[in-house]
């Protein structure tokens, strides 16, 4: 595995069904050029229902800064009338990345949903 394949998430998404899978590890330099073409993609979709899907095993400031980014297109999508989901998923035991997970949905507006891996 490359360096580059160590930080940059794996991101799907299916503007058909509304459905964004992001996983991995996201830590780059270069961090809003990644996510800004995707939170656009989101933003130019219309569909009934998003559901959200965030796998992150490590992220950085900038990524956080993203993702909320991404929250708020989404909390604008739901007051257009479209049904959000948001699963948040973390390591049984790691409050650190669940408080993460917590500070987005607080400052975001939307409700999430917490999984254990």
């Amino acid at each position: 595995m490359s360096n580059d394949e160590d930080v940059i998430p794996r991101i799907r998404f299916n503007p058909t069904t509304g459905l964004l899978r992001i996983e991995g590890r996201s830590h780059m330099r270069d961090v809003q050029d990644f996510y800004l073409p995707i939170i656009d993609q989101i933003s130019n979709t219309t569909v009934p229902t998003f559901i959200v899907e965030i796998k992150l095993e490590h992220f950085d400031t900038g990524t956080m800064k993203c993702l909320y980014q991404m929250m708020k297109v989404l909390k604008e999508k739901q007051g257009m009338g479209a049904l959000i989901m948001v699963r948040w998923f973390s390591d049984e035991g790691d409050e650190d990345h669940k408080e993460s997970g917590e500070d987005l949905e607080s400052k975001s507006g939307l409700k999430f949903q917490y999984v254990n891996n």
